[in-house]
């Protein structure tokens, strides 16, 4: 059997590169070779095939750092600088919610409290209606209009002093270390707070006119008196591609938004916008008070930010789902707000309020150290990745992927946050047609002239593996990285240790 190209494989197409990768793993596999001694032979070959994925010209010149051991006994089976620093972009996610299931535990759930300081007397609280929020990163419609439902349970419906906000659980810092590399108003890197609501984000939904050529309807959710929209958008006729263009700026304490383009009279659902916040509990003070109000709950005072006294009674609470669940939401779908959240979260819980970034570094820190990875080996500034702030190597993602493995307690939350091979997450359109397809299981990390992929793969003889791979500096597409990472992976998934497997 022989396979004789006209040019080399890895200038094919990704359709003949699969092919090539198939058939070289098939000549190196026990049933093309000479019966081997199982491990010894079989590495040889599997690092032959992964050195020659690594001489793939799409590389071009991106530095690649690549490690790969066993989850049973912790073994090396393939390094390429596998001890640099590099960044690793949003594979640091991996590194905040393993501290985060360590320390909290996988039933960990966030809480918001309302507090009355008065009594309730006719459906009115004579003083001031408080909300205290303790870093819940899911904080949404749904849950908010579960606290004000709550709270007209209970027999309110009118507040006669003010609406308080308490934001004490984490300092007043928004912003962490990396967001003065970010510009503009990208949701993705919005801001940070204790008291936060719809991943501080606004949704501006633009919709056709009636007729061709109207003004478009804009709507705003949810409608904050801090958030002010213009518009000279139009509708144009059916068949025809939607184009908005929206800008902010911010004036004082308000956010002023135009809208300009034009959408199509197909657009029946119309076109929805994402865009950040800057102050997290002005937002979700005014937020909150619009929920009140569409219960039914009208407050006569001010919408203020304070602290909630002591002595005041708790009168609703509502809680996040259990921080196994929201793990999984986060690395599936590598949200930067939810990882920020949690790292500010692990500073207030484990060394006291207020919760700082550098509090929740330092806990990281003490996981890591607890599992061998000690200081100054790494470098971390932040907990989702953004942007050219953390440094570590790819053994020492590999080493927190074998120790959460092997912790019982999380380990299923834990492995199975991360996406599934062309099933799932941000990687459930990869791997196509390969032997990786619902056997690895992996966490991506992409910023300008970086990509990453780390996770875990089981071998064709049921072996599970560890792995990581961190590409940094290349000026190529981005694309081209995924690929040699795919290939990567589904070699190692067709890996063999020549044993034979009993079939079922």
């Amino acid at each position: 059997m022989a396979l004789e190209p006209r040019t080399p494989w890895y200038r094919c197409s990704p359709v003949n590169a699969r092919a090539f990768l198939a058939v070289a793993l098939a000549l190196a596999s026990p049933a093309f070779a000479a019966p081997v001694t199982p491990g010894g032979d079989a590495e040889s070959r599997l690092t032959s095939t992964l050195e020659e994925i690594l001489r793939s010209p799409d590389l071009g010149d991106a530095d690649v750092g690549v490690h790969v051991r066993s989850i049973k006994d912790g073994r090396t089976l393939f390094a390429r600088n596998a001890t640099k620093l590099m960044n690793p972009a949003s594979n640091v996610k991996l590194v905040t919610t393993a501290a985060a299931l360590w320390h909290l535990g996988a039933s960990y759930r966030f809480r918001t409290v309302a507090y009355r300081d008065s009594a309730i007397a006719e459906g009115r609280i004579s003083g001031n209606l408080y909300v205290r929020g303790f870093g819940d990163p899911t904080l949404t419609d749904e849950q908010l209009f579960a606290l004000v439902n709550d709270i007209a349970l209970h027999g309110v419906n009118e507040v006669k002093g003010d609406l308080v906000v308490d934001d004490t659980w984490f300092d007043s810092v928004y912003e962490g270390p990396g967001w003065e590399q970010e510009h503009g108003d990208r949701s993705y890197a919005t801001a940070i707070g204790p008291i936060s609501t719809n991943f501080n984000t606004y949704a501006l939904r633009v919709l056709p006119a009636d007729e061709v050529g109207g003004p478009a309807k804009v709507m705003l959710w949810p409608p904050v008196p801090s958030i002010e929209v213009t518009s000279d958008a139009v509708t144009i006729g059916p068949s025809t591609r939607s184009r908005l263009m929206v800008g902010t700026s911010r004036e004082n304490s308000k956010i002023l938004v135009s809208v300009r383009g034009t959408v199509s009279a197909d657009e029946l659902d119309g076109v929805t916008i994402y865009k950040r916040i800057h102050n997290p509990t002005q937002f979700a003070a005014e937020h909150i008070k619009v929920m009140l109000e569409l219960r039914g709950i009208k407050i006569k005072g001010r919408t203020k930010i304070g602290k909630v006294p002591r002595g005041a009674t708790a009168i609703s609470t509502v809680l996040s789902r259990p921080l196994g669940e929201v793990v999984s939401t986060l690395n599936k779908f590598s949200n930067n707000f939810i990882a920020e959240q949690i790292l500010k979260t692990l500073g207030a819980e484990l060394r006291g309020e207020p919760g700082t970034w550098e509090k929740g570094v330092d806990v990281v820190a003490s996981f890591l150290a607890e599992i061998g990875v000690a200081k100054p080996a790494y470098v971390m500034g932040n907990g989702s990745g953004l942007n050219d702030i953390n440094r570590f190597t790819p053994e020492q993602i590999t080493e927190i992927l074998v120790a959460m493995y092997r912790r019982f307690e999380v380990q299923p939350e834990y492995v199975a946050s991360l996406g599934v091979a062309g099933r799932s997450g941000t990687i459930n359109s990869r791997f196509a047609d390969s032997p990786a397809i619902k056997r690895l299981r992996a966490k991506t990390g992409t910023l300008q002239g970086v990509s990453a992929l780390s996770g875990y793969v089981t071998t064709r003889d049921d072996q599970l593996l560890a792995f990581s791979i961190m590409m940094n500096g290349y000026s190529g597409r981005t694309r081209s990285m995924w690929k040699v990472q795919d290939m990567i992976g589904s070699a190692l998934a067709d890996f063999s240790t020549g044993e034979v497997i009993a079939q079922p």
